[in-house]
Protein backbone atom coordinates (compact mmCIF):
# COMPACT_ATOMS: atom_id res chain seq x y z
CA UNK A 1 0.00 0.00 0.00
CA UNK A 2 1.36 3.38 -0.99
CA UNK A 3 1.93 6.18 1.47
CA UNK A 4 -0.85 8.20 -0.13
CA UNK A 5 -3.35 5.38 0.24
CA UNK A 6 -2.33 4.95 3.87
CA UNK A 7 -2.97 8.61 4.58
CA UNK A 8 -6.39 8.48 2.91
CA UNK A 9 -7.33 5.37 4.87
CA UNK A 10 -6.27 7.03 8.12
CA UNK A 11 -8.30 10.07 7.34
CA UNK A 12 -11.36 7.92 6.61
CA UNK A 13 -10.94 6.08 9.92
CA UNK A 14 -10.63 9.31 11.84
CA UNK A 15 -13.71 10.68 10.11
CA UNK A 16 -15.62 7.54 10.93
CA UNK A 17 -14.52 7.63 14.52
CA UNK A 18 -15.25 11.35 14.71
CA UNK A 19 -18.67 10.86 13.17
CA UNK A 20 -19.37 8.14 15.66
CA UNK A 21 -18.27 10.39 18.44
CA UNK A 22 -20.47 13.15 17.14
CA UNK A 23 -23.35 10.75 16.83
CA UNK A 24 -22.73 9.41 20.30
CA UNK A 25 -22.45 12.95 21.60
CA UNK A 26 -25.64 13.83 19.88
CA UNK A 27 -27.32 10.82 21.40
CA UNK A 28 -25.85 11.76 24.74
CA UNK A 29 -27.20 15.25 24.39
CA UNK A 30 -30.56 13.87 23.47
CA UNK A 31 -30.40 11.52 26.40
CA UNK A 32 -29.34 14.35 28.63
CA UNK A 33 -32.22 16.44 27.29
CA UNK A 34 -34.56 13.56 27.82
CA UNK A 35 -33.25 13.11 31.33
CA UNK A 36 -33.59 16.82 31.96
CA UNK A 37 -37.15 16.80 30.66
CA UNK A 38 -37.90 13.78 32.77
CA UNK A 39 -36.34 15.49 35.78
CA UNK A 40 -38.34 18.60 35.25
CA UNK A 41 -41.52 16.55 34.76
CA UNK A 42 -40.83 14.80 38.01
CA UNK A 43 -40.26 18.15 39.58
CA UNK A 44 -43.51 19.56 38.21
CA UNK A 45 -45.49 16.42 39.00
CA UNK A 46 -43.33 14.90 41.48
CA UNK A 47 -43.11 17.65 43.98
CA UNK A 48 -46.47 16.03 44.57
CA UNK A 49 -45.27 12.50 43.93
CA UNK A 50 -42.02 12.76 45.87
CA UNK A 51 -42.99 15.33 48.52
CA UNK A 52 -46.57 14.22 49.22
CA UNK A 53 -46.52 11.71 52.05
CA UNK A 54 -49.11 9.99 54.18
CA UNK A 55 -49.65 11.30 57.72
CA UNK A 56 -51.77 9.81 60.46
CA UNK A 57 -53.58 12.20 62.84
CA UNK A 58 -55.46 11.26 65.99
CA UNK A 59 -58.20 13.85 66.57
CA UNK A 60 -60.64 14.75 69.30
CA UNK A 61 -64.32 15.14 68.53
CA UNK A 62 -64.68 12.93 65.43
CA UNK A 63 -67.85 10.94 65.94
CA UNK A 64 -70.15 10.87 62.91
CA UNK A 65 -70.66 11.41 59.21
CA UNK A 66 -71.17 15.16 59.68
CA UNK A 67 -67.73 15.35 61.33
CA UNK A 68 -66.22 13.55 58.34
CA UNK A 69 -67.74 16.10 55.94
CA UNK A 70 -66.25 18.99 57.92
CA UNK A 71 -62.82 17.33 57.91
CA UNK A 72 -63.06 16.75 54.15
CA UNK A 73 -63.89 20.42 53.55
CA UNK A 74 -60.97 21.60 55.68
CA UNK A 75 -58.63 19.18 53.88
CA UNK A 76 -59.82 20.31 50.44
CA UNK A 77 -59.33 23.96 51.42
CA UNK A 78 -55.71 23.20 52.34
CA UNK A 79 -54.98 21.07 49.23
CA UNK A 80 -54.75 17.88 51.25
CA UNK A 81 -56.05 14.48 50.13
CA UNK A 82 -58.01 12.33 52.56
CA UNK A 83 -56.90 8.70 52.40
CA UNK A 84 -59.26 7.37 55.06
CA UNK A 85 -61.25 8.51 58.09
CA UNK A 86 -62.00 6.23 61.03
CA UNK A 87 -64.69 8.13 62.95
CA UNK A 88 -64.93 5.42 65.62
CA UNK A 89 -61.25 5.70 66.53
CA UNK A 90 -60.95 9.41 65.77
CA UNK A 91 -58.09 8.74 63.35
CA UNK A 92 -57.60 10.21 59.89
CA UNK A 93 -54.95 9.43 57.29
CA UNK A 94 -54.06 12.21 54.87
CA UNK A 95 -51.66 12.68 51.98
CA UNK A 96 -49.99 16.04 51.49
CA UNK A 97 -46.75 17.96 51.40
CA UNK A 98 -45.25 18.19 54.85
CA UNK A 99 -45.39 21.98 54.72
CA UNK A 100 -49.19 21.91 54.49
CA UNK A 101 -49.65 19.77 57.57
CA UNK A 102 -49.48 22.72 59.98
CA UNK A 103 -52.22 24.63 58.16
CA UNK A 104 -54.36 21.49 58.09
CA UNK A 105 -53.97 20.94 61.85
CA UNK A 106 -54.80 24.57 62.54
CA UNK A 107 -57.91 24.45 60.33
CA UNK A 108 -59.10 21.25 61.99
CA UNK A 109 -58.47 22.68 65.46
CA UNK A 110 -60.55 25.75 64.60
CA UNK A 111 -63.43 23.41 63.78
CA UNK A 112 -63.00 21.59 67.08
CA UNK A 113 -60.95 18.63 65.86
CA UNK A 114 -57.69 19.23 67.70
CA UNK A 115 -55.05 16.55 67.97
CA UNK A 116 -55.41 14.28 70.97
CA UNK A 117 -53.33 15.45 73.89
CA UNK A 118 -53.19 19.08 72.72
CA UNK A 119 -56.10 20.33 74.84
CA UNK A 120 -58.10 21.52 71.81
CA UNK A 121 -61.12 19.25 72.16
CA UNK A 122 -64.52 20.38 70.93
CA UNK A 123 -66.77 22.26 73.32
CA UNK A 124 -64.06 24.63 74.54
CA UNK A 125 -65.84 27.73 75.96
CA UNK A 126 -62.93 29.89 74.83
CA UNK A 127 -63.88 29.18 71.22
CA UNK A 128 -67.44 30.35 71.86
CA UNK A 129 -66.16 33.57 73.43
CA UNK A 130 -63.80 34.01 70.49
CA UNK A 131 -66.70 33.65 68.08
CA UNK A 132 -68.77 36.24 69.97
CA UNK A 133 -65.83 38.66 70.06
CA UNK A 134 -65.26 38.21 66.33
CA UNK A 135 -68.92 38.90 65.55
CA UNK A 136 -68.95 42.04 67.69
CA UNK A 137 -65.69 43.23 66.08
CA UNK A 138 -67.04 42.57 62.58
CA UNK A 139 -64.19 40.29 61.53
CA UNK A 140 -64.20 39.04 57.95
CA UNK A 141 -64.74 35.33 58.63
CA UNK A 142 -67.98 36.13 60.49
CA UNK A 143 -69.08 38.93 58.18
CA UNK A 144 -72.57 37.47 57.69
CA UNK A 145 -73.22 37.17 61.41
CA UNK A 146 -71.94 40.70 62.08
CA UNK A 147 -74.13 42.15 59.35
CA UNK A 148 -77.20 40.31 60.59
CA UNK A 149 -76.52 41.47 64.14
CA UNK A 150 -76.41 45.09 62.97
CA UNK A 151 -79.66 44.57 61.05
CA UNK A 152 -81.28 43.02 64.13
CA UNK A 153 -80.31 45.86 66.45
CA UNK A 154 -81.41 48.52 63.98
CA UNK A 155 -84.71 46.69 63.34
CA UNK A 156 -85.39 46.39 67.08
CA UNK A 157 -85.00 50.17 67.47
CA UNK A 158 -87.29 50.81 64.49
CA UNK A 159 -90.00 48.47 65.82
CA UNK A 160 -89.82 50.01 69.31
CA UNK A 161 -90.36 53.48 67.82
CA UNK A 162 -93.22 52.23 65.65
CA UNK A 163 -94.81 50.50 68.64
CA UNK A 164 -94.61 53.70 70.70
CA UNK A 165 -96.25 55.60 67.88
CA UNK A 166 -98.92 52.90 67.60
CA UNK A 167 -99.59 53.11 71.32
CA UNK A 168 -100.79 56.68 70.89
CA UNK A 169 -102.33 56.43 67.41
CA UNK A 170 -103.83 52.93 67.28
CA UNK A 171 -103.81 51.14 70.62
CA UNK A 172 -104.93 53.96 72.88
CA UNK A 173 -108.54 52.81 72.76
CA UNK A 174 -107.69 49.33 74.03
CA UNK A 175 -108.42 48.83 77.74
CA UNK A 176 -105.25 48.49 79.82
CA UNK A 177 -103.13 48.83 76.68
CA UNK A 178 -100.11 50.02 78.68
CA UNK A 179 -100.21 46.78 80.69
CA UNK A 180 -99.21 44.99 77.49
CA UNK A 181 -95.91 46.92 77.23
CA UNK A 182 -93.73 44.21 78.92
CA UNK A 183 -95.18 41.65 76.53
CA UNK A 184 -94.64 43.93 73.53
CA UNK A 185 -90.92 44.05 74.32
CA UNK A 186 -90.84 40.26 74.26
CA UNK A 187 -92.76 40.26 70.98
CA UNK A 188 -90.17 42.58 69.43
CA UNK A 189 -87.28 40.47 70.71
CA UNK A 190 -88.89 37.25 69.49
CA UNK A 191 -89.58 38.67 66.02
CA UNK A 192 -86.06 40.02 65.54
CA UNK A 193 -84.45 36.81 66.80
CA UNK A 194 -86.63 34.63 64.57
CA UNK A 195 -85.79 36.65 61.44
CA UNK A 196 -82.08 36.72 62.37
CA UNK A 197 -81.94 32.94 62.76
CA UNK A 198 -84.03 32.29 59.67
CA UNK A 199 -81.85 34.49 57.44
CA UNK A 200 -78.68 33.04 58.93
CA UNK A 201 -79.81 29.50 58.18
CA UNK A 202 -80.63 30.46 54.58
CA UNK A 203 -76.96 31.37 54.09
CA UNK A 204 -76.05 27.72 54.71
CA UNK A 205 -78.83 26.13 52.66
CA UNK A 206 -76.37 24.85 50.01
CA UNK A 207 -74.08 23.20 52.56
CA UNK A 208 -76.50 21.65 55.06
CA UNK A 209 -75.88 18.03 55.93
CA UNK A 210 -78.95 16.00 56.87
CA UNK A 211 -78.20 16.14 60.61
CA UNK A 212 -77.45 19.88 60.55
CA UNK A 213 -80.57 20.64 58.51
CA UNK A 214 -82.78 18.67 60.87
CA UNK A 215 -81.24 20.39 63.89
CA UNK A 216 -81.71 23.82 62.31
CA UNK A 217 -85.35 23.18 61.40
CA UNK A 218 -86.15 21.69 64.79
CA UNK A 219 -84.44 24.43 66.83
CA UNK A 220 -85.87 27.37 64.91
CA UNK A 221 -89.36 25.86 64.70
CA UNK A 222 -89.39 25.02 68.38
CA UNK A 223 -87.99 28.29 69.76
CA UNK A 224 -90.09 30.57 67.55
CA UNK A 225 -93.26 28.51 68.03
CA UNK A 226 -92.75 28.28 71.77
CA UNK A 227 -92.35 32.03 72.25
CA UNK A 228 -95.18 33.00 69.88
CA UNK A 229 -97.52 30.47 71.52
CA UNK A 230 -96.58 31.59 75.03
CA UNK A 231 -97.07 35.30 74.27
CA UNK A 232 -100.42 34.96 72.51
CA UNK A 233 -101.55 32.31 75.00
CA UNK A 234 -100.90 34.77 77.83
CA UNK A 235 -103.24 37.40 76.39
CA UNK A 236 -105.74 35.36 74.37
CA UNK A 237 -105.91 31.92 75.92
CA UNK A 238 -105.02 28.38 74.96
CA UNK A 239 -106.85 28.19 71.63
CA UNK A 240 -105.42 31.31 69.94
CA UNK A 241 -102.02 30.81 71.52
CA UNK A 242 -101.77 27.27 70.17
CA UNK A 243 -102.88 28.26 66.67
CA UNK A 244 -100.48 31.20 66.41
CA UNK A 245 -97.58 29.33 67.99
CA UNK A 246 -98.02 26.37 65.65
CA UNK A 247 -98.33 28.63 62.60
CA UNK A 248 -95.13 30.56 63.36
CA UNK A 249 -93.13 27.50 64.42
CA UNK A 250 -94.22 25.32 61.49
CA UNK A 251 -93.64 28.07 58.91
CA UNK A 252 -90.08 28.80 60.04
CA UNK A 253 -89.09 25.25 60.99
CA UNK A 254 -90.33 23.61 57.78
CA UNK A 255 -88.89 26.35 55.58
CA UNK A 256 -85.40 25.83 57.01
CA UNK A 257 -85.58 22.05 57.40
CA UNK A 258 -86.65 21.52 53.78
CA UNK A 259 -83.15 22.35 52.55
CA UNK A 260 -81.98 18.90 53.67
CA UNK A 261 -85.05 17.11 52.30
CA UNK A 262 -88.45 15.88 53.41
CA UNK A 263 -87.09 14.55 56.71
CA UNK A 264 -85.82 18.00 57.69
CA UNK A 265 -89.11 19.66 56.73
CA UNK A 266 -91.07 17.12 58.79
CA UNK A 267 -88.75 17.72 61.75
CA UNK A 268 -89.50 21.45 61.53
CA UNK A 269 -93.25 20.85 61.27
CA UNK A 270 -93.31 18.53 64.28
CA UNK A 271 -91.19 20.94 66.33
CA UNK A 272 -93.54 23.84 65.54
CA UNK A 273 -96.59 21.73 66.30
CA UNK A 274 -95.33 20.66 69.70
CA UNK A 275 -93.79 24.01 70.72
CA UNK A 276 -96.82 26.13 69.77
CA UNK A 277 -99.19 24.12 71.94
CA UNK A 278 -96.70 23.81 74.81
CA UNK A 279 -96.01 27.53 74.92
CA UNK A 280 -99.68 28.44 75.05
CA UNK A 281 -100.40 25.80 77.67
CA UNK A 282 -97.61 26.99 79.98
CA UNK A 283 -98.81 30.60 79.83
CA UNK A 284 -102.39 29.62 80.65
CA UNK A 285 -101.20 27.47 83.54
CA UNK A 286 -98.98 30.24 84.95
CA UNK A 287 -101.15 33.29 84.27
CA UNK A 288 -101.59 33.99 87.97
CA UNK A 289 -98.16 32.81 89.09
CA UNK A 290 -95.29 35.12 88.03
CA UNK A 291 -96.13 34.81 84.36
CA UNK A 292 -94.10 37.84 83.25
CA UNK A 293 -90.99 36.65 85.04
CA UNK A 294 -91.42 33.21 83.52
CA UNK A 295 -91.80 34.64 80.00
CA UNK A 296 -88.62 36.69 80.33
CA UNK A 297 -86.71 33.66 81.57
CA UNK A 298 -88.15 31.65 78.69
CA UNK A 299 -87.13 34.33 76.20
CA UNK A 300 -83.57 34.33 77.58
CA UNK A 301 -83.30 30.56 77.15
CA UNK A 302 -84.71 30.71 73.62
CA UNK A 303 -82.29 33.52 72.68
CA UNK A 304 -79.39 31.47 74.09
CA UNK A 305 -80.42 28.40 72.06
CA UNK A 306 -80.86 30.37 68.83
CA UNK A 307 -77.44 31.91 69.38
CA UNK A 308 -76.09 28.41 69.91
CA UNK A 309 -77.68 27.36 66.62
CA UNK A 310 -75.86 30.14 64.78
CA UNK A 311 -72.56 29.12 66.39
CA UNK A 312 -73.22 25.47 65.56
CA UNK A 313 -73.73 26.28 61.88
CA UNK A 314 -70.55 28.35 61.80
CA UNK A 315 -68.57 25.51 63.37
CA UNK A 316 -70.13 22.69 61.37
CA UNK A 317 -70.58 24.27 57.93
CA UNK A 318 -67.82 26.89 58.00
CA UNK A 319 -67.94 30.62 57.37
CA UNK A 320 -70.96 31.70 55.34
CA UNK A 321 -70.20 33.74 52.24
CA UNK A 322 -71.46 37.33 52.45
CA UNK A 323 -72.77 36.87 48.89
CA UNK A 324 -75.21 34.29 50.29
CA UNK A 325 -76.86 36.96 52.47
CA UNK A 326 -79.60 38.21 50.17
CA UNK A 327 -81.40 40.60 52.48
CA UNK A 328 -81.13 44.34 53.06
CA UNK A 329 -81.71 46.24 56.28
CA UNK A 330 -85.02 47.51 54.92
CA UNK A 331 -86.25 44.01 54.16
CA UNK A 332 -84.99 42.64 57.49
CA UNK A 333 -86.81 45.41 59.36
CA UNK A 334 -89.91 44.80 57.24
CA UNK A 335 -89.99 41.09 58.04
CA UNK A 336 -89.35 41.66 61.75
CA UNK A 337 -91.92 44.43 62.09
CA UNK A 338 -94.46 42.45 60.06
CA UNK A 339 -94.20 39.48 62.43
CA UNK A 340 -94.15 41.72 65.52
CA UNK A 341 -97.22 43.74 64.57
CA UNK A 342 -99.13 40.65 63.48
CA UNK A 343 -98.59 39.21 66.96
CA UNK A 344 -99.42 42.51 68.66
CA UNK A 345 -102.63 42.89 66.62
CA UNK A 346 -103.74 39.37 67.58
CA UNK A 347 -102.88 39.97 71.23
CA UNK A 348 -104.94 43.17 71.33
CA UNK A 349 -107.84 42.43 69.02
CA UNK A 350 -107.95 38.63 68.64
CA UNK A 351 -110.53 36.40 70.33
CA UNK A 352 -109.88 35.88 74.03
CA UNK A 353 -110.91 33.08 76.34
CA UNK A 354 -110.40 31.84 79.89
CA UNK A 355 -108.12 33.46 82.47
CA UNK A 356 -105.75 35.73 80.58
CA UNK A 357 -103.17 38.47 81.12
CA UNK A 358 -103.42 41.26 82.20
Amino acid sequence: MSEEETDISGINKEAAVGGGAVQAGSTGAAGSGSEQAGGSGTSANGVQGQDRKEFRLELNGVSCGACEKIIERVAEKNDVSIVRIDANAGVITVKCEEGRLGALKKGLAEKGFGEKGTGTARGDPAKVLGYISAVLAGEKHVGVESKLLNYALASAVIIVLLTLAGQFLLFGGVANSMAYAPLFLLVIGTSVLAVFSYQHMLCFCRNLSCSNGMMAGMTLGMMAGFMAGALVGATNGMFMGSLVGMAVGIALGANVGRFCGVMGAMEGIMAGLMAGTMGAMLSVMMVSNNLLLFLYILFGICAFLLGGLSYMMYREAGSAEVSELRISLLRFAGMSSGLAFALIFIMLYGPKSGIIYP
